[in-house]
């Protein structure tokens, strides 16, 4: 197991642990899904470091993604803003425009990693990529979320097997199934 697949694996590890011990300290399972956007930026920043090589225009695209995804993660939101800012913010459409920017960049990226590394995968992968992004967008079909991570993810362990960056969807695809499980059994 090389590097990249240990600290996904163990990142992955971390949360389900989180979520037993909440579960036989309080007899309730909770995944800790607002920290999900900060670990996954932490775990991103590690394989920028790991990765200096190969730095690409998406890897920095899909980077900002993080970024912007941790902008408005509700944990972040509600540390850096009051409850009148956040009302505000609320009733604005701020967090709609950078969720919808997000999902944008995240589209960009995959069509630049396929340009970029030369991969030889259909482009009707990224038209069903960019389907998947957009259904997950509905509010009613919220629980399709983690399908276009995983989707790309797989596509990547097909035709970009050497690149470590693949294991970064997988990871980002898990945070969205645990979010999506969450959300569900909330509701």
């Amino acid at each position: 197991m090389i590097r990249e697949q240990k600290i996904v694996s163990i990142a992955i590890l971390t949360v389900l642990l989180y979520a037993f011990g909440l579960l036989l300290d309080s007899n309730f399972f909770l995944l800790p899904f607002p920290l999900f956007d900060l670990i996954f930026i932490i775990v991103f920043i590690q394989f920028l470091f790991w990765n200096r090589k190969l730095f690409k225009t998406y890897v920095w695209i899909y980077f900002s993604v993080a970024i912007i995804q941790v902008m408005y993660n509700p944990l972040t939101l509600g540390m850096t803003a009051n409850d009148l800012q956040l009302e505000k913010l609320d009733d604005s459409l701020f967090i709609d425009g950078l969720k919808l920017m997000s999902k944008i960049l995240l589209i960009t990226t995959v069509v630049l990693w396929r340009f970029q590394r030369e991969l030889k995968f259909s482009i009707l992968y990224i038209v069903l990529f960019a389907v998947c992004i957009g259904i997950g967008l509905i509010s009613e079909f919220f629980w399709f979320t983690p399908v276009a991570p995983f989707l790309f993810a797989l596509i990547l362990r097909f035709h970009d097997r050497e690149n470590p960056y693949r294991y970064l969807w997988l990871l980002q695809g898990v945070f969205d199934l645990f979010t999506v499980s969450m959300l569900l059994y909330v509701n």
